[in-house]
């Protein structure tokens, strides 16, 4: 059993469509719940799964929301936990309580409000049934009630929203903790309330740096706005009987420690030059417009996504094999027939496409020459791979000198100018390798991690010996250290670190001859990764940030045969779109930029 101990349990989720409610689905699933998940619109921003169903409603109905009640019972059993997520309001508009439309008070009263009180209502109906046919109360019967911190502190210009949160938070989940342990002895009712949260209900209103100051930063101790898993981790403990069993009635703050509210804006000073009071009015707002404190330091963060165009050569070099046959071969023309254009789509989507570098092999190059120049029009990078993914340990020195010209040959033609990032295909590359990449005048090469966030020189030294452990040899002879590397020149490469729990192919592409391949991790896994990954290296330098440290560069490796398929692109346009959400702090650039950029900052 995990420490939340939700494995098993049936949870139903409303609002699931929108940022906050679909990552609550997610983390549940990956609870090991079986998840009912609830909208008013059709929810397609979820993947398939044995364990979620969906279910299209109108909470605010009353015969709706019974009936899809009784659809998830039906479909995945009794029901044990509530989310009761969904929320509205209207971010485009800001009016003071004189000018409210009474229609806005009332929409937004009968989703937040009525909405919720039917959902929890026919919840509870259904646990009764359950209980009454069965003789025995329902396990870890929990409710989680979506509130805000405009529930706590008001929001100015936004009261139809602010006191339904308020009155859901405080008022109802008061009242209802006294009455649903007359149900189940066990019962218990919570709620979140989360501060600003960097979901498409906010898009673009914290664009303004001066904006995010105002209203998510000056009042935040943790300088920051939360993002959807905070607040859907909360929901999971409060959840669990096993790790939130004595908790009821409460409603636990998820915003970084807010302390308050701005009251007055630089726009909103009265204009009113003949009243006292509106002088003193005026003196007060900018004093608390002008802090003393300055705003937090940002971070510079680059995002450096590349693909590895391989398609055929991936089976030909370093993938070679008897058995290989005319279904491996296949998975390379589907690399560029479909793959390719589905990332380019995806890169022009994003408004990146000419931010990404693509390491093609040259066998790919004459083997795809359409999509070869579509990847050359979106004016991406173009880096060189080997010929057929031929790994160093396949080839002489000599022929992996003649592999590297006629590569470097091929990109020329390509592009107009010698190419200046080398990738090894399965990042099998040697000392003589180096030595005949800077003979060619590269720039940096990505296949080696001394590091995995920040570039540095590429160690000249010379190959590692094994150890021989015969019998007859004198441990003597091996009890020595490695040399140190030789100063770097000004033909030192800069090496881009690559690492392999930052690619995609691995885990996700089933590769019948090779024996570390799986095919089957589900894309949830690799994005929980790859997620975690950031947040560590993002928090390394925390308390170093106002020295300058904290900057660092964030690899990507994606595989058009991979990422180009249909149930893992799905994947990678969530990943962009979540690193996209970090605002100013990340961009999105080209190894060969990155290279550049920091060898001129070094001293040689």
């Amino acid at each position: 059993m995990s420490f939340l101990g939700l494995e098993g349990l049936h949870v139903f989720i409303t609002g699931a469509a929108g940022g906050i409610g679909s990552q609550a689905v997610k983390e549940f699933l990956d609870q090991g719940c079986k998840v009912t998940a609830h909208d008013l619109k059709p929810i397609t921003n979820l993947h398939a799964s044995t364990n979620l169903f969906t279910v299209t409603g109108d909470i605010s109905s009353e015969e709706s929301i019974r009936s899809c009640i009784n659809q998830a019972k039906q479909h995945h059993g009794p029901i044990n936990v509530l989310i009761a997520n969904v929320g509205i309001t209207d971010e485009s508009n800001s009016y003071p309580i004189w000018k409210i439309p009474l229609e806005l008070w009332e929409k937004t009263y009968n989703t937040n409000i009525r909405g919720t009180f039917l959902t929890i209502k026919y919840f509870l109906q259904s646990a009764e049934d359950v209980q009454s046919s069965t003789g025995k109360e329902l396990d870890n019967l929990a409710i989680v009630v979506t509130g805000s911190e405009t529930g706590k502190f008001g929001q100015a210009g936004h009261t139809e929203y602010a006191s339904g949160k308020a009155g859901l938070q405080y008022g109802l989940v008061r009242g209802v903790k006294n009455e649903i342990v007359r149900l189940n002895s066990k019962a218990r009712i919570n709620a979140v309330a989360p501060g600003w949260v960097d979901t498409p209900l906010i898009e673009g209103r914290l664009d303004d740096p001066n904006e995010m100051w105002t209203e998510a930063q000056a009042t935040v101790p943790l300088r920051k706005i939360a993002k959807p898993e905070d607040v859907a981790r909360a929901m999971a403990f409060l959840a669990s009987h096993r790790a939130a069993g004595h908790i009821s009635g409460e409603c636990l703050s998820v915003d970084g420690g807010m302390e308050g509210r701005v009251v007055w804006k630089k726009d909103e000073v009265v204009q009113d030059k003949q009243s006292s009071i509106t002088s003193n009015i005026m003196e007060k707002a900018q004093s608390i417009i002008q802090p003393s404190l300055s705003p937090p330091p940002t971070r510079k963060i680059k995002i450096l996504l590349s693909i590895d165009f391989d398609a055929v050569s991936g089976f030909l070099g370093t993938g070679a094999s008897a058995t290989n046959n005319m279904a491996d071969y296949s998975s390379g023309y589907f690399a560029g027939q479909v793959g390719v254009p589905r990332l380019l789509k995806l890169f022009q989507k994003h408004k990146i496409s000419s931010k990404v570098t693509w390491f093609i092999p040259g066998h790919s190059m004459e083997t795809f020459p359409t999509q070869t120049k579509m990847i050359l029009e979106s004016g991406a990078e173009i880096g060189c791979h080997g010929y057929a993914h031929e790994g160093g340990a396949q080839m002489t020195e000599t022929q992996e000198r003649d592999v590297i010209a006629k590569c470097v040959e091929l990109a020329t033609s390509l592009t107009g100018s010698k190419p200046r990032g080398w990738r090894a295909p399965l990042y099998q590359i040697r000392e003589h390798t180096i030595k005949v990449l800077e003979e060619h005048g590269f720039l940096y090469d990505t296949s080696l991690t001394h590091h995995d966030s920040q570039p540095y020189f590429l160690p000249s030294a010379p190959p590692i010996q094994p150890i021989d452990f015969s019998p007859e040899v004198s441990a003597t002879t091996w009890m020595k250290p490695l040399p140190s590397p030789l100063p770097h020149t000004e033909k030192t490469l800069v090496e881009l670190p690559c690492n392999w729990y930052m690619e995609d192919m691995t885990p996700m592409q089933f590769l019948p001859s090779a024996p570390n391949s799986h095919g089957y991790v589900p894309t949830s896994s690799i994005l929980s990764m790859w997620k975690s990954r950031f947040e560590f290296l993002y928090h390394e330098h925390d308390e170093e940030l106002r020295a300058g440290k904290g900057d660092f560069i964030f690899p990507l490796i994606l595989h058009p045969d991979t990422s180009g398929m249909a149930h893992v692109i799905g994947m990678i346009d969530e990943m962009i779109g979540w690193l996209k959400a970090r605002g100013g702090e990340v961009e999105f650039v080209r190894y060969e930029d990155v290279a550049r950029e920091w060898k001129q900052k070094q001293q040689l």
